[in-house]
């Protein structure tokens, strides 16, 4: 549910796409659309069992509700489109420092080094105060709008767009329903194309400050800025946006590098595209550059004050498609690498990164295949100039998304896998038979930026490791299709060059996976269907896991109504003995009309790392209750 009502935001920053054909006559008067879509989230978040002695975050996250609502408008008059989203967060519930304080001191540990009793509560009170202080806090703002004028030729937009070049590796903002997120450029872009003859000339111009979401709904945390951190255009850009408050815990000094509140320095962006097409080639010459501000937290790309990625890319295709191929080359150089004000010095530079991305499609009935290989040099995402001490949630957010050539839903790229790496994937499919296709792939990397920081991206054997992922499926399909079914299994290994010593002992073994996915949808008759949906993992990690191999997974049958309504239960599981073992849930989910939904999620999940094409998101475990409703008129 958060998926559907999020993809109704994509409205807000994209120009329409009209479904009504274009006007007949010049003098036929222009069509108005009005679309006004508002979702609403209701969630109440009890003790999620996550809890450790004296670790403040696992007990403030505890004992929290929010009303979120998310409205949206969109007026399209001929040419001209205008929309915006307002988002709107309500706590209605939420943890108190005493509260939280005084159970760390009645669950403490005991030790011959312990505080006493009334100066460990205060130094509790004063540490679940901070962490309080940008969580929980109501909210109203702006949180995309635009408006903009276009023709067959011509689009200028002014406000919040979205923007993908150069296949993510020179920039990707962009809206990602899997993870709840949703960056944009606010500022303007104008795309021009000219065609004559068979050679079709196009130019697009953008710039402006990026503007993610700003309140993570899944922790109720908010990403806030100050004056400090909002100069000129960004005054403007920021105007309206959540800012960072002083609270008792955290006072307002003046500057958003000490203020603990302060948790995001908007970065500016300008960038540009322009391409060469001819019959079925494509030349793309894109290029993006970003400016920073103080860094807010000290890794290098954050530190950063100037980075400059530009590429090329050829596209060229067959007749008839059966043959198509994309290739790519990119630069990257970050500039002014440093630290606070005044500390530019600090790290010295870097060489320019490079990437290769390089992808074929061969079609030859009844197979496909497919290949994706990469070779990234220091090259890294363009990560925001986020706090991830004072707000974690959002340490993943990034202005750029370099392809990973795997699978969407792998996440054991572990630390900088995918910013020093040279590798591969073969996928073939087949269609066997009407209504029954089979799938595999295997892919080998090496990576150098798995096992530690390597940020000048040292090949040398230390830092080598070799992973292999392979899997195999297959997907049927009844001749009346209303059954279906896919079914995935695979494997990964990932092996160090040169041994490590683990607290299990000395290994080349990095990590370990065994895994099937599978979504059935098998037809009852009538308006019945019954669906299983799943994945299960038998997973080993040498550093970073619990020492021993650990199972993990998921699954969910569910009984579809017709298209009204659907009704679940689900359970997962987690081995890992740091964790709850079980976690069981109800789900509910009522479409009374097409364009109206309400969806009930009632019971546990467990925390785990989400990804989506090599983004990813860190989710938090959740006990409790919500409520998802949208509707569009």
């Amino acid at each position: 549910m958060p998926a559907l009502a999020a993809s109704f935001s994509l409205l807000a920053a994209e120009p329409a796409r009209s479904a009504e054909p274009a006007k007949a006559a010049d003098d036929e008067p222009p069509r108005t659309r009005v679309e006004i879509t508002d979702a609403l989230t209701v969630l109440y978040a009890g003790d999620n069992r996550d809890f450790r002695p004296s670790a403040v975050a696992t007990v403030v996250n505890d004992d929290w509700g929010v009303l979120y609502n998310r409205l949206h408008a969109e007026l399209d008059h001929g040419d001209f489109r205008f929309g915006f989203r307002i988002d709107n967060a309500w706590f209605y519930a939420s943890p108190d420092p005493t509260t939280a304080a005084l159970e760390l001191v009645e669950n403490r540990p005991d030790g011959p080094a312990n505080l006493p009793d009334p100066v460990y509560f205060r130094a509790k009170v004063n540490e679940a105060g901070q962490e309080l202080s940008n969580r929980y806090i109501n909210w109203i703002y702006p949180a995309k709008y635009h408006a903009g004028w276009s023709t067959r030729d011509l689009e200028v937009t002014v406000g919040d767009l979205y923007a993908e070049l150069g296949h993510g590796l020179v920039l990707s903002m962009r809206k990602r329903d899997e993870l709840a997120s949703d960056d944009t450029i606010r500022g303007g872009r104008a795309n021009g194309r000219l065609k004559t003859g068979d050679v079709t000339l196009g130019l697009a111009l953008l710039g402006g400050s990026a503007n993610p979401l700003r309140i993570d709904e899944a922790s109720g945390r908010y990403l806030g800025v100050h004056s400090s951190v909002t100069p000129g255009f960004l005054a403007v850009t920021e105007a309206g946006m959540p800012r960072a408050i002083e609270t008792d815990f955290a006072p307002d000094t003046g500057d958003c590098a000490t203020m603990l509140t302060c948790s995001y320095a908007p970065d500016r962006i300008a960038a540009g595209q322009f391409s060469f097409e001819l019959g079925k080639m494509r030349l793309a010459t894109q290029g993006s550059l970003l400016v920073r501000q103080d860094a807010l937290s000290p890794d290098l790309v954050r530190s950063a004050r100037r980075i400059v990625t530009a590429s090329q890319s050829v596209e060229t295709s067959s007749k008839g498609g059966a043959v198509s191929a994309y290739i790519e080359a990119a630069g990257q150089k970050l500039s002014d690498i440093g630290g606070n004000s005044g500390d530019a010095a600090a790290r010295p530079e870097i060489d320019a990164g490079l990437a290769l991305f390089g992808s074929a499609t061969i079609v030859e009935a009844p197979w496909v295949f497919s290949l994706e290989a990469k070779h990234y040099r220091r090259f890294f995402p363009l990560y925001a100039n986020v706090s991830t001490a004072r707000a974690r949630e959002f340490s993943t957010i990034a202005w750029s998304a370099p392809p990973t050539g795997e699978a969407p839903y792998i996440d054991t790229e572990f630390e900088g896998f995918n910013t020093c790496v040279t590798g591969a994937r073969l996928r073939t499919d087949s269609e066997l038979a009407r209504g029954i296709s089979a799938f595999g792939w295997l892919g080998y990397w090496q990576t150098f930026a798995e096992r530690g920081v390597n940020e000048r991206c040292d090949t040398g054997d230390e830092h080598q490791n070799d992973v292999f992922d392979l899997a195999s499926g297959f997907e049927l399909t009844s001749r009346d299709l209303g059954s279906r079914g896919t079914v995935t299994v695979g494997s990964r290994f990932d092996d160090t060059k040169t041994e490590i010593v683990t607290p299990e002992g000395v290994t080349t073994s990095f990590y370990r996976e065994l895994y099937a996915r599978y979504n059935v949808v098998k037809s009852l008759g009538g308006p019945y269907a019954l669906e299983l949906d799943g994945v299960h993992r038998l997973r080993h990690r040498a550093l970073g896991g619990p020492g021993e191999p650990w199972w993990e997974g998921e699954h969910v049958t569910a009984l579809d109504i017709g298209p009204r309504w659907s009704i679940g239960a689900g359970i997962e599981y987690d081995t890992d003995p740091r964790v709850p073992d079980l976690y069981f849930n109800l789900v509910g989910r009522f479409r009374p009309i097409p364009d109206a939904s309400v969806s009930v999620f009632v019971g546990q999940r467990r925390g785990t790392l989400r990804c989506e094409g090599g983004v990813c998101r860190e989710v938090p475990p959740f006990e409790g209750a919500r409520l998802d409703g949208s509707v569009r008129f």
